[in-house]
């Protein structure tokens, strides 16, 4: 329907009331995923492996070249696709004052600009929240969904036109136009499936050859005692390692193994540092846990990663750790932000401090405050390469260790004052008990968590338990979700309710009573 001005503007406040509605209630629901990653975002990685437009995409002339050659939509293959967008946005341009018209055209609008990111808007773009952590190259799957309403349009519209007419010829041709113009989408995609499915039949080949290998030695690792187990760097042999199409880490992964060296993500703060981790130095091994090793049989390493059996084409290594846990000293202390992070962890990973165990403390997000204020985090890539690296006596051993689905126990007997380091990652949410007693915990290089103890014997428990405020905000959410579905049934109603109950609280309001008294006095 075409809207007068006036009409276009009471009907635009009609739908903008009725979005807002919906979208404070799907903030409620998320809330439970949101507050988290805003409370948690200083220990957040902003990997420094990932290309800077993975943040920051890629500006508008990259954005708008690509739209233009094709290659935002039709990538590698004829722009039948981006044909169909271009219709479908002129002939929405043209008919903006329609509604149907109009909302494609702003969510395709929107998007694209949004997915200019901060190479074209700079600043301006930290409005968005959380905007620092976001992968604004991601933001291509926006400008994909407005691009196919706009798809349709460039396809209805004609056929729309054609079967107006009722002349069989008009039908035809379209019908000939719109096959013409799809079939290399079609061509390409079922060339592009055919050679998934070869992909999988291959694997799935593979996997069976090597079914009885492969259960064992997955049985195997899940009799050992707990450890983790590493089947080579995501480049050099461990991409090459493989069953098939599908990498052995991946396999392994799918086993429910706890693994290093290969990992989907990097959002911890020292997942950066497992993409150096060195298969050549024992130091590292024992840093990380690294008590297993999946490797071909023709991969060579240091005589202390020992053999243990071998299945078909894959080999089983065993190294000595001292488990989860070690007895570790401290050093000098680090406070600042994550972006110093990974310089700091990678300088010290490379020093000879790691060898002795000394493992600096760091106090992320905090600044340097006190008489005993730590070094500021940007210094510590000058400071560590001068500390001295020092053995001294032993400070005992770790007797025993349990290891559950969010909790790790130990025994220790503690001969000089030392720092217990679970080798897990840190985070204020992990809860430590030393002898019953609940006990401060501090994060340790490379992100580790460290608890002071003094000499004796030791028995500690260390527990992550997430914060009440996530039942909360689940118990919330479950319960604002039916109200999505009656906003949608009866949107206008609600919508109207909490305009209605906006203004009689502002309305309400002292500083409110007071001009309405202020207006009725000089009146009178």
């Amino acid at each position: 329907r075409v809207l007068d001005p006036k009409s276009l503007a009471g009907e635009t406040w009609r739908r903008w009331r009725h979005l807002i509605t919906l979208f404070m209630l799907v903030v409620v629901v998320t809330l439970y995923f949101l507050v988290p990653f805003f409370l948690d975002r200083s220990y957040l990685n902003v990997s420094v492996w990932d290309p800077p437009a993975r943040y920051d995409s890629y500006g508008h002339a990259a954005v708008l070249q690509g739209l233009v050659d094709g290659n935002l939509f039709d990538l590698d293959r004829f722009p039948s696709l981006t044909i169909l967008v271009f219709v479908g946005f002129v002939i929405c341009l043209r008919r903006w004052r329609e509604e149907r018209y109009l909302i494609p055209l702003a969510i395709f609008s929107m998007w694209l600009l949004l997915y200019f990111g901060r190479s074209t808007w700079g600043p301006l773009i930290d409005l968005l929240p959380m905007s620092q952590y976001l992968h604004m190259n991601r933001f291509i799957a926006g400008v994909h969904l407005g691009g196919i309403f706009l798809m349709a349009i460039g396809l209805a519209v004609p056929w729309r036109w054609a079967v107006s007419r009722a002349r069989m010829w008009y039908i035809a041709v379209v019908l000939a136009l719109t096959l013409l113009v799809l079939l290399p989408v079609y061509i390409e995609r079922r060339a592009y499936l055919a050679e998934n499915a070869l992909g999988i039949r291959e694997s799935q080949y593979f996997l069976a050859l090597e079914d009885w290998e492969l259960g064992a030695l997955f049985g195997t690792l899940e009799q050992l005692p707990p450890g983790r187990v590493y089947a080579g760097p995501t480049k050099n042999w461990g991409e090459r390692y493989r069953v098939g199409y599908t990498p052995i880490n991946v396999l392994l992964h799918a086993e429910g193994l706890d693994m290093t060296g290969s990992i989907y993500h990097r959002y911890s703060l020292n997942s950066d540092v497992e993409k150096i981790f060195d298969d050549t130095r024992w130091d590292q091994y024992n840093l990380f846990n690294v008590r297993y090793v999946v490797a071909p049989e023709e991969q060579q390493f240091p005589d202390f990663v020992k053999l243990v059996q071998q299945f078909g084409r894959h080999r089983l290594y065993q190294v000595e750790t001292t488990g989860y846990f070690d007895l570790v000293a401290s050093g000098p202390a680090f406070a600042g932000g994550r972006t110093d992070f990974y310089p700091a962890v990678s300088t010290w990973l490379a020093s000879e401090l790691l060898s002795v165990k000394q493992h600096p403390e760091v106090l992320i997000g905090r600044s340097s405050q006190g008489t005993n204020r730590p070094l500021p985090l940007s210094a510590a890539v000058d400071v560590i390469p001068t500390v001295k690296a020092s053995v001294g006596p032993s400070r005992g051993e770790v007797l025993s260790e349990e290891v559950g689905s969010n909790s790790f126990a130990a025994e220790v007997r503690v001969e000089r004052e030392s720092l217990l380091m679970l080798k897990a990652t840190y985070h204020p949410n992990w809860r430590a008990t030393v002898d019953g007693v609940e006990t401060d915990t501090v994060m340790l290089m490379p992100s580790f968590i460290g608890i002071q103890l003094p000499p004796g014997d030791h028995k500690v428990l260390l527990e992550y338990r997430p914060r009440r405020l996530r039942m909360i905000l689940l118990t919330l959410g479950l319960l604002t979700l039916p109200l999505i579905g009656l906003a949608e049934m009866r949107g206008e109603t609600l919508s109207g309710w909490l305009a209605r109950s906006v203004s009689a609280r502002i309305s309400n309001s002292p500083k409110h009573s007071g001009n309405s008294r202020r207006r009725q006095s000089r009146r009178r």
